[in-house]
């Protein structure tokens, strides 16, 4: 029944240890509610949580029954509580020392048993040295204190994630995907995740609503498709591969033609002619789409547009005569 504090990045996860804090519980047969402090604006907030009277401003017509009431017996999950203005803070002080409250323009006191699980994405130690975080509130809330790392810190978890989330979706979306393929497995080791379970969540979401034959492979992911191998940045010890060797492999042949033909302007000639290798296999390996090629390069229509007009500048030059700072 003691207050937990989940503290971590934004998109870790924290509501999903939320419900496994709640469903290990002795009231995991209670009610679970979730609220974003954030996403409610302050004068809305309280009233949501704490419910209010008939009358309690204008169009009050009907007493309503706030947040706390609704959770009690079960745990309520308050995120993003480092965005809670001071005055409700006290409110929820109360709450937790007491467990009582009176609704909003109600002199009645009310009584819960609901256990609190508040998270947010901030330093709480700087918002109370800013004055904008209760000490008491804070202390009382970190009884259980949960730090949730990044997802690319942590190791498998990625894998188990999306292996629940198959499961999930499998049941709301009506599908039979049976797991990951070796490619989808790469994929989740590799990328480093900046938006975290969120982002593991949609992306698996949208793999398993397309998947067609019951295993999902790296194609069915958007960061794969929308980004290119671009979106998989090797992590240490995750066994990615440096491509420098491969590209030394192609360039050494090369390297003395080069040096001859284009003396002193070795450097910006190799990367033109690798970034225009690279335009032109994309849009081979997209059937010639633009819009397509751009997602998969990581760059704007507009500058693939761009690099397409200067290759096509370049050819016309060279049929005319060497441009310029280029020998005959």
């Amino acid at each position: 029944d003691a207050a937990v504090l989940v503290q971590g990045e934004s998109g870790t996860g924290k509501e999903l240890v939320a419900l496994a804090v709640h469903q290990n519980s002795r009231r995991r047969n209670g009610p679970f509610l979730a609220v974003n402090c954030a996403a409610i604006p302050e004068s809305l907030l309280e009233s949501e949580l704490f419910g209010y009277e008939r009358g309690a401003f204008t169009g009050a017509q009907n007493r309503r029954i706030g947040k706390f009431e609704q959770a009690d017996g079960g745990t309520i999950f308050l995120d993003e509580i480092g965005d809670m203005s001071l005055s409700i803070q006290a409110k929820v002080l109360r709450v937790l020392q007491e467990k009582k409250f009176e609704r909003v323009g109600g002199r009645e006191t009310v009584s819960v048993d609901t256990r609190v699980v508040a998270a947010t994405n901030k330093s709480l130690v700087d918002c109370m040295k800013k004055g904008l975080f209760r000490v008491d509130l804070f202390y009382r809330l970190k009884v259980v204190s949960i730090f949730l790392p990044p997802l690319r810190e942590r190791g498998e978890d990625a894998l188990i994630l999306a292996e629940y989330f198959i499961r999930k979706f499998n049941y709301q979306l009506v599908k039979n995907v049976r797991g990951l393929g070796p490619s989808a497995v790469e994929l989740i080791r590799t990328y480093d995740w900046p938006g975290n379970v969120r982002e593991l969540e949609n992306n698996v979401q949208t793999a398993v609503l397309l998947n067609k034959n019951g295993v999902l492979s790296k194609e069915d992911f958007p960061i794969y498709l929308e980004r290119g191998d671009r979106s998989v940045r090797p992590l240490a010890g995750a066994g990615g591969r440096d491509l420098s060797g491969s590209f030394r492999g192609v360039l050494e042949p090369l390297f003395g033609s080069l040096c001859v033909e284009h003396r002193g302007f070795v450097y910006d000639r190799t990367l033109r002619e690798f970034e225009k290798a690279l335009v032109r296999l994309a849009l081979e390996k997209v059937g010639g789409n633009q819009v397509r090629a751009s997602k998969l390069l990581g760059i704007s229509r507009n500058t693939l547009r761009s690099r397409l007009g200067r290759f096509r500048e370049e050819e016309a030059a060279r049929v005319e005569g060497p441009g310029p700072g280029e020998d005959r």
